[in-house]
């Protein structure tokens, strides 16, 4: 009777365990239940947030009538002609600029048009610029991919210190007083500073000129820009993003998810290159 060949140990232990395939599946599985967890997680917490400060319509926002306007909007017209004037001839020069000239800004420059039924100044006082407001903003991750957008509203009023960064204003809001009660988170408030002239200074033509103001003030009720281009300002300007808060998240998101997808390849191309050398070492 023929004796019965001794399995070889080295193959044994060279075969490739089914296990092993299928663990790493399940920690990928794991994982992903993981990430889609947490960023549920965040998504709410950001949600609850803003949900404490905003509320779901927006106010209505006064709004300047342009009928019989006319004589107003020559004036105003013709001094932001004048001014603008001094800085491209580089010459010394000052305009100043009432509430009443603000709002019938708003509602006569298509480059303000943004901010037409949702900012009205009310005031100018030492403490700074007093406006109502009714902004909306972007309470729902199913908005990042979704067409049919939804937001709540901030609404309520603001205070702005008029501050002139890289020789242009920048209008830092420093209090936020919601009609909704809660607080308003710093990065919020940052975020709304940023971009409530942001078409001033992304404009190709305007913007060049906005960056040459030499200094901006409150004086009797009105805010007084001048223009010497022998002086210059060197402050720079917040380094808060201005992205939507979600729009960062995801971004976030993103780079996590490819990491892991990353991890899991680098993980499923050793696993195989160890099974091919196992086959090789078999024959």
């Amino acid at each position: 009777m023929p004796e019965a060949t001794p399995a070889d140990p080295t193959k044994e232990k060279s075969k490739f365990s089914p296990f092993a395939g299928c663990s790493i599946f399940i920690i990928a599985g794991l994982l992903a239940v993981g990430m889609i967890s947490f960023t549920f997680w965040i998504g709410t917490r950001i949600e609850k947030t803003i949900e404490g400060f905003t509320q779901e319509n927006p106010k209505p926002i006064e709004q300047i009538d342009l009928n019989g306007k006319e004589n107003q909007q020559v004036t105003l017209k013709s001094k932001l002609v004048e001014f603008r004037h001094k800085i491209e001839t580089e010459k010394a020069g000052k305009i100043s600029l009432t509430p009443e000239e603000i709002n019938l800004a708003i509602a006569t420059f298509t480059i303000l048009k943004p901010q037409r039924g949702n900012l009205h100044v009310t005031a100018i006082t030492e403490e700074g610029i007093r406006a109502q407001i009714s902004n909306p903003i972007n309470s729902k991750m199913s908005n990042i991919i979704s067409k049919d957008k939804r937001f709540r509203h901030l609404n309520g009023t603001i205070f702005i210190r008029p501050e002139l960064v890289e020789n242009a204003v920048f209008p830092r809001i420093t209090t936020i007083q919601a009609d909704g009660g809660g607080s308003v988170p710093d990065e919020f408030r940052q975020q709304i500073s940023k971009t409530l002239l942001a078409p001033f200074k992304d404009d190709q033509e305007i913007g060049p000129l906005f960056t040459r103001i030499s200094s901006v003030e409150i004086n009797d009720g009105a805010i007084i820009l001048t223009t010497n281009p022998e002086q210059k300002n060197t402050e720079t300007l917040p380094t808060t993003d201005t992205q939507p808060v979600f729009e960062r998240f995801m971004k976030g998101f993103a780079i996590v998810a490819i990491l892991f997808l990353a991890i899991i390849a680098t993980i499923i191309i050793l696993s195989r290159r160890k099974a091919a050398q196992s086959q090789t070492t078999k024959h």
